[in-house]
């Protein structure tokens, strides 16, 4: 583990004891809003999710990372580089800390936590439900979507559409 990432572990861990959040299992049907975190070649992805959630009701809010310090967001992407990280790679925009405060029903990591930001920001969270892949890495999902290999974004996708349209359903379709 390089002296980045412990860094930034141990910052995350004093920040996490600080964090109380009510958790509860939303589904398609029960949930209200959404957060997702996606990255810059994710897309189309996010854009289905996005829709998905939209004609179910749900009010959504898209956060990007580009990963690189000199990209340039598109306009009309609510986003952040990592030019906007601190040294640790810990998120310092803005809209990194909103998006952490905004109590989702459902926060979607379409990612799969390659890079720190992402991690950052799914951890300390106050979504009451958190759903994504993370392999083998530990992580703050309260639905890991479990893959032999790390998943395409669109297989992901497709994955947690299905568990939030079936899980906790009274009736089976």
């Amino acid at each position: 583990m390089g002296l980045k990432l412990k860094i930034a572990t141990k910052l995350l861990s004093s920040q996490l004891a600080a964090i109380s959040r009510e958790k509860k299992v939303f589904n398609l049907d029960s949930a209200k809003s959404a957060g997702i975190l996606w990255e810059n070649d994710q897309q189309e992805s996010f854009d289905l999710i996005e829709n998905e959630l939209k004609k179910a009701g749900i009010k959504t809010v898209g956060l990007c990372y580009f990963p690189l310090k000199k990209a340039v967001i598109p306009a009309g992407i609510n986003g952040f580089t990592r030019k906007q990280t601190t040294w640790s790679e810990i998120p310092k925009a803005d809209l990194a800390q909103v998006f952490i405060d905004q109590k989702f029903d459902i926060l979607i990591d379409l990612t799969g936590q390659k890079h720190l930001p992402i991690f950052y920001l799914t951890a300390l969270s106050v979504a009451a439900f958190k759903i994504g892949y993370a392999g083998s890495s530990q992580n703050n999902f309260d639905l890991n979507i479990e893959f032999q290999e790390k998943p395409e974004t669109s297989k992901l996708t497709e994955q947690i559409l299905y568990y939030l349209k079936r899980i906790n359903k009274t009736t089976i379709e």
